[in-house]
Protein backbone atom coordinates (compact mmCIF):
# COMPACT_ATOMS: atom_id res chain seq x y z
CA UNK A 1 0.00 0.00 0.00
CA UNK A 2 1.35 3.14 -0.93
CA UNK A 3 -1.04 6.28 0.34
CA UNK A 4 -0.70 9.68 0.85
CA UNK A 5 -2.94 12.72 1.77
CA UNK A 6 -3.02 16.69 1.33
CA UNK A 7 -4.80 19.37 3.38
CA UNK A 8 -4.34 22.79 2.07
CA UNK A 9 -5.86 26.67 3.09
CA UNK A 10 -4.57 29.32 1.99
CA UNK A 11 -2.14 29.63 4.63
CA UNK A 12 -1.64 25.81 5.88
CA UNK A 13 -0.62 22.47 4.18
CA UNK A 14 -0.30 19.22 5.93
CA UNK A 15 1.07 16.15 4.28
CA UNK A 16 0.50 12.61 5.75
CA UNK A 17 2.46 9.55 4.53
CA UNK A 18 2.25 5.82 5.34
CA UNK A 19 5.89 3.99 4.94
CA UNK A 20 5.62 1.46 2.17
CA UNK A 21 7.97 1.78 -0.41
CA UNK A 22 7.73 -1.55 -3.53
CA UNK A 23 10.05 -2.42 -6.31
CA UNK A 24 7.95 -3.98 -8.63
CA UNK A 25 5.21 -6.22 -6.90
CA UNK A 26 7.21 -6.84 -3.74
CA UNK A 27 6.73 -4.44 -0.80
CA UNK A 28 10.62 -3.55 0.18
CA UNK A 29 10.18 -1.21 3.70
CA UNK A 30 7.31 -0.15 6.25
CA UNK A 31 9.68 3.19 7.30
CA UNK A 32 10.46 4.51 3.82
CA UNK A 33 10.12 8.12 4.10
CA UNK A 34 7.86 9.53 1.06
CA UNK A 35 8.90 12.70 1.00
CA UNK A 36 11.91 15.38 1.32
CA UNK A 37 11.95 18.89 1.79
CA UNK A 38 13.51 21.01 -0.85
CA UNK A 39 13.43 23.97 0.26
CA UNK A 40 12.22 24.53 4.27
CA UNK A 41 8.86 25.90 2.48
CA UNK A 42 8.70 23.66 -0.52
CA UNK A 43 8.13 20.05 -0.30
CA UNK A 44 8.10 17.39 -2.47
CA UNK A 45 6.34 13.83 -1.64
CA UNK A 46 5.93 10.75 -4.13
CA UNK A 47 4.15 7.34 -4.33
CA UNK A 48 4.52 4.07 -5.45
CA UNK A 49 8.47 2.96 -6.95
CA UNK A 50 11.32 2.98 -4.26
CA UNK A 51 14.27 3.52 -7.08
CA UNK A 52 12.07 6.11 -8.68
CA UNK A 53 11.29 7.96 -5.80
CA UNK A 54 15.57 7.27 -4.66
CA UNK A 55 16.37 9.00 -8.45
CA UNK A 56 14.13 11.81 -7.58
CA UNK A 57 15.38 12.37 -4.41
CA UNK A 58 19.27 12.26 -5.25
CA UNK A 59 18.60 14.61 -8.24
CA UNK A 60 17.14 17.23 -5.68
CA UNK A 61 20.44 16.71 -4.21
CA UNK A 62 22.25 17.06 -6.82
CA UNK A 63 20.17 20.83 -7.58
CA UNK A 64 21.38 21.73 -4.02
CA UNK A 65 25.26 21.02 -4.91
CA UNK A 66 25.02 22.95 -7.85
CA UNK A 67 23.55 25.63 -6.61
CA UNK A 68 25.98 26.60 -4.09
CA UNK A 69 23.83 26.88 -1.22
CA UNK A 70 21.30 29.04 -3.01
CA UNK A 71 17.28 28.71 -2.01
CA UNK A 72 15.94 27.65 -5.32
CA UNK A 73 12.59 28.23 -6.34
CA UNK A 74 9.32 26.63 -6.74
CA UNK A 75 9.02 26.85 -10.17
CA UNK A 76 12.40 25.30 -10.99
CA UNK A 77 11.03 22.59 -8.86
CA UNK A 78 7.73 22.06 -11.13
CA UNK A 79 9.54 22.35 -13.98
CA UNK A 80 12.03 19.46 -13.38
CA UNK A 81 9.64 17.06 -11.60
CA UNK A 82 7.11 17.68 -14.49
CA UNK A 83 9.66 16.78 -16.84
CA UNK A 84 10.89 13.66 -15.36
CA UNK A 85 7.34 12.24 -14.69
CA UNK A 86 5.66 13.58 -18.14
CA UNK A 87 9.02 12.20 -20.59
CA UNK A 88 11.43 9.91 -18.50
CA UNK A 89 8.70 7.78 -16.61
CA UNK A 90 6.38 7.54 -19.62
CA UNK A 91 8.61 4.51 -20.64
CA UNK A 92 9.54 3.25 -17.82
CA UNK A 93 9.58 -0.21 -16.19
CA UNK A 94 9.38 -1.27 -12.68
CA UNK A 95 12.08 -5.04 -11.77
CA UNK A 96 9.14 -6.92 -12.95
CA UNK A 97 8.56 -5.11 -16.37
CA UNK A 98 5.94 -3.36 -15.92
CA UNK A 99 4.76 0.50 -16.56
CA UNK A 100 5.83 2.73 -13.67
CA UNK A 101 2.82 3.98 -12.14
CA UNK A 102 4.55 6.80 -9.79
CA UNK A 103 2.64 10.12 -8.89
CA UNK A 104 4.90 13.17 -7.88
CA UNK A 105 3.58 15.82 -5.49
CA UNK A 106 5.08 19.01 -5.28
CA UNK A 107 3.12 21.23 -2.22
CA UNK A 108 4.27 24.35 -0.40
CA UNK A 109 4.72 28.24 -0.42
CA UNK A 110 4.72 29.62 -4.36
CA UNK A 111 5.29 33.23 -4.20
CA UNK A 112 2.33 34.67 -2.24
CA UNK A 113 0.31 31.42 -1.36
CA UNK A 114 0.17 27.92 -0.52
CA UNK A 115 -0.85 25.24 -3.10
CA UNK A 116 0.24 21.87 -4.31
CA UNK A 117 0.54 20.38 -7.72
CA UNK A 118 1.07 16.45 -8.23
CA UNK A 119 2.63 14.69 -11.84
CA UNK A 120 1.32 11.07 -12.34
CA UNK A 121 2.40 8.20 -14.55
CA UNK A 122 -0.74 5.81 -14.33
CA UNK A 123 -2.93 3.05 -15.95
CA UNK A 124 -4.80 5.64 -17.25
CA UNK A 125 -1.39 7.54 -19.14
CA UNK A 126 -0.35 11.30 -17.69
CA UNK A 127 -2.06 13.03 -15.17
CA UNK A 128 -1.48 16.48 -13.71
CA UNK A 129 -3.79 17.93 -11.17
CA UNK A 130 -3.25 21.44 -9.41
CA UNK A 131 -5.12 22.15 -5.73
CA UNK A 132 -4.70 26.13 -5.23
CA UNK A 133 -7.20 26.77 -2.00
CA UNK A 134 -9.42 30.12 -2.09
CA UNK A 135 -9.82 32.55 0.19
CA UNK A 136 -11.93 30.72 2.37
CA UNK A 137 -11.76 27.40 0.65
CA UNK A 138 -9.87 24.04 2.03
CA UNK A 139 -8.83 21.32 -0.35
CA UNK A 140 -8.28 17.63 0.49
CA UNK A 141 -6.50 15.37 -2.42
CA UNK A 142 -5.29 11.53 -1.79
CA UNK A 143 -3.02 9.73 -3.60
CA UNK A 144 -4.33 6.08 -3.46
CA UNK A 145 -3.47 3.03 -4.25
CA UNK A 146 -4.47 0.78 -7.33
CA UNK A 147 -7.90 -0.73 -6.84
CA UNK A 148 -8.84 1.20 -3.72
CA UNK A 149 -11.93 3.97 -4.92
CA UNK A 150 -10.80 6.98 -4.29
CA UNK A 151 -14.53 8.51 -3.75
CA UNK A 152 -15.03 5.72 -1.15
CA UNK A 153 -11.29 7.13 0.66
CA UNK A 154 -13.11 10.79 0.46
CA UNK A 155 -16.62 9.54 2.01
CA UNK A 156 -14.57 8.13 4.56
CA UNK A 157 -12.25 11.50 5.23
CA UNK A 158 -15.94 13.08 5.49
CA UNK A 159 -17.04 10.45 8.05
CA UNK A 160 -14.64 10.82 9.87
CA UNK A 161 -15.07 15.03 10.61
CA UNK A 162 -18.33 14.12 11.63
CA UNK A 163 -17.07 12.74 14.30
CA UNK A 164 -14.09 14.52 15.64
CA UNK A 165 -14.67 18.13 16.37
CA UNK A 166 -11.88 20.34 14.45
CA UNK A 167 -10.86 23.19 16.14
CA UNK A 168 -7.21 23.36 15.37
CA UNK A 169 -4.58 22.34 12.32
CA UNK A 170 -3.55 19.69 14.13
CA UNK A 171 -7.03 17.75 14.32
CA UNK A 172 -6.46 18.00 10.81
CA UNK A 173 -3.42 16.11 10.85
CA UNK A 174 -5.40 13.28 13.33
CA UNK A 175 -8.13 13.04 10.90
CA UNK A 176 -5.27 12.47 8.43
CA UNK A 177 -3.60 9.85 10.03
CA UNK A 178 -6.99 7.63 10.61
CA UNK A 179 -7.90 8.45 7.33
CA UNK A 180 -4.67 6.52 6.88
CA UNK A 181 -5.42 3.21 8.82
CA UNK A 182 -8.86 3.02 6.83
CA UNK A 183 -7.10 2.62 3.60
CA UNK A 184 -4.67 0.39 5.39
CA UNK A 185 -7.99 -2.08 6.42
CA UNK A 186 -9.50 -1.84 2.92
CA UNK A 187 -5.86 -2.36 0.78
CA UNK A 188 -5.26 -6.00 0.33
CA UNK A 189 -1.80 -5.44 0.39
CA UNK A 190 -1.74 -4.30 4.23
CA UNK A 191 0.81 -5.74 6.67
CA UNK A 192 0.81 -5.37 10.27
CA UNK A 193 3.30 -2.16 10.11
CA UNK A 194 1.45 -0.14 8.16
CA UNK A 195 -1.11 0.79 10.79
CA UNK A 196 1.90 1.96 13.26
CA UNK A 197 3.76 3.46 10.81
CA UNK A 198 2.57 7.40 10.20
CA UNK A 199 4.44 10.05 8.82
CA UNK A 200 3.83 13.63 7.59
CA UNK A 201 4.97 17.96 7.43
CA UNK A 202 3.25 20.89 7.78
CA UNK A 203 3.92 24.30 7.41
CA UNK A 204 1.87 27.56 8.82
CA UNK A 205 1.44 30.30 6.83
CA UNK A 206 3.29 31.84 3.86
CA UNK A 207 5.95 33.04 5.76
CA UNK A 208 6.27 29.55 7.69
CA UNK A 209 8.60 26.80 7.38
CA UNK A 210 7.55 22.87 7.11
CA UNK A 211 7.89 20.60 10.11
CA UNK A 212 8.66 16.89 9.81
CA UNK A 213 6.91 14.31 12.21
CA UNK A 214 7.08 10.92 12.28
CA UNK A 215 5.22 8.12 15.01
CA UNK A 216 4.82 4.13 15.05
CA UNK A 217 7.36 1.29 14.71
Amino acid sequence: MSFISGFLTKDFCSIVANGRMSQGAKTVGENYKKFMLAESNILIATTGNAQVADIIKDFIKRLHVQSNGAQLNWQLYVNVIQQFVKETLKEAKDIDGNCVNQIVVICGVNGNKIMALAFGQTDAGYIQREYLPGENEQKFFTMTPPGVNPDAVTKEFISITNKIEIRTYSDIVIVQSKLQDYVAEIDSGKSVNTHKMGMGARIDGINGRFKEWSSGN
